[in-house]
Order: C-alpha cells, then sequence, then structure tokens
C-alpha cells in the first residue's frame, strides 16, 4: 500500500464520485478542473496553513446540486467579485486579516501608507463593504483570506 499525501484536487463537478475520492485519498483543497490560477494559489495557501478549501462549485456538487450557498441581498459573492481584486488588493486583505494596521501593511509590502489606504479603499468598493472587519468577513467567505 502506497502511502496518500494530501494535496490540492482538481476534480470534474459533474460526477461526485471523483469529489468523494479526493476526500478519501486527502485532498486538502478541492477544485473544479477550471480553476484559476488564483483559486489554486489562494487554496493551496489554505491547505498549507491546515486548512481544507472548498471551491463552492465543488460543495454544490457534492450537496448533490443543492442550492447555492446563502448571500447577502445584491452583494457578489461569486468569483467574479474575486476576480475583481487585484494580486496586491488580496495580499492587503490579508494582512487586514492579520490585524495589522495601514502603517504595518505599507512597511511589510515596502509601499506608502497613501497607496495602502487607497488599496483598502478599492477593496471596499470591490466587495460592497465599508469596515475591516467585513471586508475580511466577505473575503474568507470568497476564499481570497485564509483565516
Amino acid at each position: 500500500m502506497h502511502e496518500v499525501r494530501p494535496g490540492i484536487f482538481l476534480v470534474s463537478v459533474d460526477g461526485r464520485g471523483s469529489i468523494r475520492d479526493a476526500l478519501r485519498a486527502g485532498a486538502r483543497a478541492l477544485l473544479p478542473q477550471s480553476a484559476t490560477d488564483d483559486e489554486i494559489e489562494s487554496a493551496a495557501r489554505a491547505a498549507a496553513t491546515g486548512f481544507v478549501a472548498v471551491h463552492p462549485a465543488v460543495a454544490r456538487a457534492l450537496a448533490g446540486g443543492a442550492a447555492a450557498p446563502r448571500a447577502e441581498a445584491s452583494v457578489d459573492t461569486t468569483p467574479r467579485a474575486v476576480e475583481r481584486l487585484t494580486r496586491r488588493e488580496v495580499e492587503v486583505l490579508n494582512l487586514l486579516a492579520d490585524g495589522l494596521g495601514n502603517k504595518q501593511i505599507a512597511g511589510r509590502l515596502g509601499i506608502s501608507d497613501h497607496t495602502v489606504k487607497a488599496h483598502v479603499g478599492a477593496i471596499f468598493e470591490k466587495l460592497d463593504v465599508s469596515t475591516r472587519t467585513e471586508a475580511v468577513t466577505r473575503g474568507a467567505r470568497l476564499g481570497v483570506v485564509v483565516l
């Protein structure tokens, strides 16, 4: 018997068998075969920190096509909301999740406080939120924030 190593699995969402097989094999992240590079990167970060990441499309397939997860009215919680965030905005959002202030984020990323403030404003607008807590919560729901 060979050792099964946990990893990221790209699975077909049209059949639950492959998803269940991946889970039995020790999957730490389940993504559809159409996953973007950013989705794979986010899942890898989550898996590396001990979390299990399951893409919403895979979760729906596993549940047998059950209704999509509850979304707040008029808020885009689909992968499109994630796609609008730049790589730098995702970095800033994850540092917000770590509880860092603007000056700390600026120092960590080697950018100005003003640039951090602009990124935070863009994150708020793109995720349709008004506080850092809401941004981190929405980011976690979308799978771009690793808590």
